[in-house]
């Protein structure tokens, strides 16, 4: 079947990881420090991973290609998840799920207030997503000067 699938130049691919982080499907993945198309019928064609590859290295094509499967793409992110272990209390510590909870402290002057920034600073691509403060939380990412509603 001729439908429109990405294509990864290697030359201009950086290896930043954005475009795999970025497809929702499992198409894309780093081999050897390069971003690769892993299957045909886990891409479909909406081109998320596009936007974010800062050197321009993926293009939509049109080429014969597999239909896109969205029940194999359903199945590969069970599978992941099977593999996914609980967070142990061993190895790294900057991996581990930790809730860090303020210390007792004298009171702050008159004119200082105390943080109630109780995780922060956190960035979210290291902190496990089976950490047990992710699960059933709504969260919201906003960067400073940002509105939301």
């Amino acid at each position: 079947m001729k439908r429109r699938i990405i294509e990864i130049d290697q030359e201009k691919c950086n290896g930043c990881g954005a475009c795999a982080d970025a497809c929702h499907e499992g198409a894309i993945a780093m081999v050897n420090g390069k971003a690769r198309l892993m299957r045909d019928d886990y891409c479909d064609g909406l081109g998320d991973c596009l936007p974010t590859c800062p050197t321009g290295a993926i293009t939509f094509v049109e080429r014969e290609a597999a239909a896109y499967d969205e029940a194999a793409v359903l199945a590969n992110k069970a599978q992941k998840l099977i593999g996914t272990a609980a967070p142990s209390g061993s190895g790294c510590p900057g991996s581990r799920a930790m809730h860090i909870r303020p210390a007792d402290s004298a009171p702050a002057a008159a004119a200082e207030q105390p943080s109630r920034l109780s995780q922060w600073p956190v960035q979210i691509r290291l902190a496990p997503v089976t950490a047990p403060y992710f699960s059933g939380a709504k969260l919201l990412i906003a960067a400073d000067c940002t509105a939301y509603a």
